[in-house]
């Protein structure tokens, strides 16, 4: 699994993203979501992770976080991205709250590794033919929403 640690802080509204980004959102062509971003006022880089796939890395209204690309063939191709965002382990939740944050939630998932550090996770299948902007908007505000859920059971 291919995971960076980003430190994720404030809370973020739901419901924010608007995109009138006209071209299909697909993990086979990171451009494309680097645009979306881009075209929504996100700050974002796209970089690559430790084994070569493309990452961006973005902020929005105060939280950091990841887009993995995955089920890439040689670094490219991918037809899925990983939303991600890690909490450091400063940030105390017992494992019987992140068992209830778990089941609770229908898109997301949330586990904490050796360290304490939690991650955030939500995964999406963009195909071959993507998804269009209208769509990826409520993607991205479902991903949005757990953020803001899951940092509210940290605070």
């Amino acid at each position: 699994m291919k995971l960076q640690e980003l430190t994720a802080s404030a809370v973020i509204g739901a419901g924010l993203a608007t995109s009138a980004f006209a071209d299909p959102i697909k993990a086979s062509d990171p451009q494309t979501v680097l645009a979306y971003f881009q075209d929504i006022g996100a700050p974002a880089t796209l970089t690559e992770d430790s084994v070569g796939d493309p990452l961006i890395e973005l902020q929005y209204y105060g939280t950091t976080f990841a887009i993995f690309f995955y089920g890439c063939s040689d670094n490219i191709n991918c037809n899925s991205l990983q939303f991600y965002a890690g909490y450091t382990a400063e940030n105390e939740i017992s494992s019987e709250a992140l068992n209830t944050w778990n089941a609770e939630q229908r898109y997301g998932r949330v586990y904490q590794d050796d360290e304490g550090n939690k991650k955030l996770e939500y995964d999406i299948y963009t195909g071959n033919a993507g998804v269009d902007s209208d769509d990826f908007d409520e993607m991205f505000d479902i991903w949005t929403e757990l953020v803001e859920s899951f940092e509210a059971v940290l605070s």
